[in-house]
């Protein structure tokens, strides 16, 4: 680039033309004017926030997509890195490394069985490292694993195949694996939990497929192509740099995600200067979406979208300084299975299902962030409980304080919550007094059933979240407050806001990471390890001897529905340990009727049945899709038509 000459003092109007652009790269999301920013500025803040910028125009195609947001997205490797569509065929040369095995490649240790390893003290969550022969029994396969920790920063594996030299290496403190084949390497870089695989033709030995990112953009999920699954080309003819096309594609097509693509559409047909900034996920990796829909008419007319990688904004502060400490302080015992600290994180939240894991998942990324959280759920389903956990991750020093919406009078709740000064109203207490916002600065403050707020309230309460700032009942001078803000609410507040009972604008403001949590009759699965931690607890809690269900008075738990949610299921096994004089609590001291059996129809008695060999085969088959399709003789349509229908869990 040309050098910029000196600027000159007779030119007050360039320097203040410069002094704005480099305003504008700093500026945050909320402060982003819509309708009068166009193309060119908003691909100047996303540069300044270290952004993604994608640009689709109002029919739903992309225009403009830029370099990061390729990379963040996965879309992108080296372009002299390349190989044809196929699949991994019996012979095959595969390396293999995996710093957390199964959380992000669908892996599992039997799958290591088509390696020729069948390692019994491999298990879900660890560190392996594998060079082998695919289904070929008459190859010994190389291997390392490790459970947790790794006595060294950097693993290597190394091994010579018909004079070929392979190697594979994992740098824990880089946080990268590079796999080498004849001086060739194909690295990746990984900030949680990745699974790279490169598979060279056991014949040419020519490498015929590596992973680009590891993150699932393609559906390049390790373990599925270990089980069969074929693998898409990186062979683009003119953009060899480029997995996937994207400049003139639908939307639809290359930016998949279901929440995300229902926002996409809303905003298309949204008004100019509509918004929404959300924690989405697009190909099961969760970032930061600001989505923004500005100047119909124009050419510029469409959605202009920022994407950032949460995880990758807080690489240097949490994975470096955590890696550190662990290599310091632990005998340089390097750590670094993230997933392993989010279930000791969570382990007071029971549940083993997939709509539990999934809340789990999304618990633990809410607690590493300081976005705004609601939690919604019915009554009794956990909510507080949440809260707490997601604050205890990052906030254990520091105030947690509930606020039920519910139980305060209109009267009070502005003074309750950001409290009083001396005489602000007749009763008041002589030395004035802290509000729940005051109490929880520093740490964070949770407001329960908010939709019962009134209406008056809530503007005010949207003034606190924007300014950071509170004003005591009586007072005008404004305190400044760091206060994380979780919500929760057993009212669909979507519909509150349709009707004008709930303030749009607060409950975008609130609604920036939201976490469902489901009843427990659609989480069946996990009733009896919960019943069970319940029943330790409380036995704990009580100083009271060793007690179990007798198998009938599980079957009875089980099998209700428990309208109450967790908290009548607390509330019931407390009354049956009152109840019960010795060690086993039968059905007698539950005190719930079984379920009356009603009568069953023909087609119901059927769809029982399809469900149950359908689960039957699943389990048979490790969940291979595939070969349970091919058992039951069903197509992919009708397979996944009856999954739906029956509300089979796949794994």
């Amino acid at each position: 680039m040309p050098k910029s000459k000196p600027r000159s003092r007779s030119k007050p109007k360039a320097k203040a033309k410069a002094n704005q652009r480099q305003s504008n790269t700093s500026r945050t999301y909320k402060e982003i004017q819509m309708k009068s920013i166009g193309a060119e500025t908003l691909k100047t803040i996303a540069k300044g926030m270290n952004a993604g910028y994608i640009y689709v125009d109002k029919d739903g195609i992309i225009g403009d997509f830029s370099e990061l947001a390729k990379e963040i997205l996965g879309i992108k490797t080296s372009g002299h890195q390349k190989h044809d569509v196929g699949r991994i065929e019996p012979g095959d040369i595969v390396i293999f490394a995996d710093n957390d095995l199964g959380n992000d490649d669908m892996m599992r240790p039997i799958d290591m069985k088509c390696l020729n390893i069948s390692d019994k003290g491999i298990n879900q969550g660890d560190i392996v490292l594998a060079i082998g022969r695919y289904k070929d029994r008459s190859a010994k396969p190389v291997y390392k694993t490790f459970s947790s920790y790794v006595p060294e920063t950097l693993i290597r594996l190394k091994t010579k195949i018909d004079k070929l030299e392979l190697s594979v290496s994992l740098d824990c403190e880089s946080r990268s694996i590079k796999v080498t084949v004849a001086g060739e390497v194909y690295g990746m870089d990984y900030l949680e939990s990745v699974g790279h695989l490169v598979v060279l033709d056991g014949k040419t030995k020519e490498v015929k497929f590596f992973q680009a990112k590891g993150y699932g953009y393609r559906g390049e999920e390790a373990g599925e192509l270990l089980r069969g699954k074929g693998y898409q080309s990186k062979n683009i003819e003119d953009k060899s740099t480029e997995l996937v096309p994207t400049v003139g594609m639908s939307a639809g097509e290359v930016l998949k995600g279901k929440e995300f693509q229902h926002e996409l559409a809303t905003l298309l047909s949204a008004e100019d200067g509509a918004e929404i900034q959300k924690v989405l996920e697009i190909y099961r990796r969760w970032m930061l979406v600001k989505m923004m829909r500005i100047k119909k008419g124009t050419k510029d007319d469409g959605v202009y979208i920022f994407i950032r990688d949460r995880e990758l904004a807080q690489k240097a502060a949490r994975a470096g300084a955590v890696l550190k400490e662990k290599i310091e302080n632990a005998s340089r015992l390097t750590a670094y299975k993230d997933e392993v600290a989010e279930i000791e994180f969570l382990k007071n939240i029971v549940g083993n299902s997939v709509k539990m894991q999934k809340v789990k998942q999304l618990a633990y990324k809410a607690a590493n962030t300081r976005f705004n959280v609601i939690i919604t759920g019915e009554s009794g389903t956990g909510k507080t409980k949440l809260a707490r956990e997601i604050h205890s991750i990052k906030g254990e020093n520091t105030p947690f304080v509930t606020v039920a919406c519910n139980a305060i009078a209109p009267s009070l709740i502005e003074s309750e919550l950001f409290g009083y000064v001396p005489g602000a109203f007749t009763g008041a207490d002589a030395k004035g007094k802290k509000g729940f916002f005051e109490e929880a600065n520093g740490g964070t403050i949770f407001l329960d059933e908010i939709g019962e707020i009134p209406p008056e309230m809530q503007i005010k309460l949207l003034n606190v979240l924007q300014d950071k700032r509170i004003y005591r009942v009586g007072s005008t001078k404004p305190i400044d407050i760091d206060v994380r803000v979780i919500t929760a609410s057993n009212r669909n507040l979507e519909e509150e806001v349709k009707k004008g009972r709930f303030r749009q604008d607060l409950y975008y403001r609130i609604n920036v990471f939201p976490i469902a949590l489901p009843p427990l009759r659609e989480r069946k699965k996990d009733l009896q390890l919960l019943a069970e931690s319940i029943l330790r607890n409380l036995l704990a809690a009580y100083g009271m001897a060793e007690k179990k269900f007798a198998e009938e008075a599980m079957e009875i738990i089980t099998a209700y529905d428990w309208p109450g949610n967790v908290r009548e299921l607390e509330n019931i096994i407390e009354r049956a340990i009152t109840l019960c004089d010795g060690t086993t609590i039968y059905a007698e001291h539950l005190m719930i009727s079984k379920p009356e059996r009603q009568a069953v129809s023909l087609k119901a008695r059927v769809e029982a049945g399809e469900k149950k060999i359908i689960e039957e085969v699943l389990i048979k088959h490790n969940g291979n899709r595939k070969k349970a399709m091919q058992e039951l003789e069903l197509s992919k349509s009708v397979f996944y038509d009856k999954v739906k229908r029956y509300g089979i869990e796949l794994e």
